[in-house]
């Protein structure tokens, strides 16, 4: 995978898959629990919701999802899941290409909007007025 199917692929992730990328790519390479996962998003548990959005980034290759024992009682195993340090440096040159394109556009020109959050502020703005050449100033 390279910077561009990156791309392609992360334009259609919803926020909240953003979200649970960002907290695996935070994780530093370390192997995450639900439980852990949930926390690092600042949730109690993860819903289905979450674990679908999990198992779709794992397909999509994005993270790594995987098992390993448990003594936990009901289950012999626990999901548990990754970014992989490959993965992590794309999602770094992927940040730096997205901040290359951005500073590569024009910025924004001031629109009428911006012209009356001014007035708000206290900051006098004058309106365009016709000459008598019909010209405006």
């Amino acid at each position: 995978m390279d910077v561009i199917q990156l791309d392609a692929i992360l334009q259609t992730l919803t926020p909240h898959q953003i979200h649970l990328v960002q907290a695996l790519y935070s994780a530093g390479g370390k192997w995450l629990t639900r439980s852990r996962l949930a926390r690092a998003i600042n949730k109690k548990r993860l819903t289905p919701y979450d674990i679908n959005c999990l198992a779709m980034l794992d397909e999509k290759g994005i993270i790594v999802q995987s098992t390993r024992p448990t003594n936990a009682p009901g289950s012999d195993f626990a999901y548990i899941y990754t970014m992989t340090e490959d993965m992590a440096i794309l999602l770094q040159a992927w940040a730096d290409y997205r901040d290359q394109v951005y500073r590569s556009q024009r910025p924004p020109l001031p629109v009428l909007e911006d012209a009356a959050n001014r007035r708000g502020r206290g900051i006098r703005v004058l309106p365009l007025q016709a000459t008598t050449t019909g010209e405006q100033q």
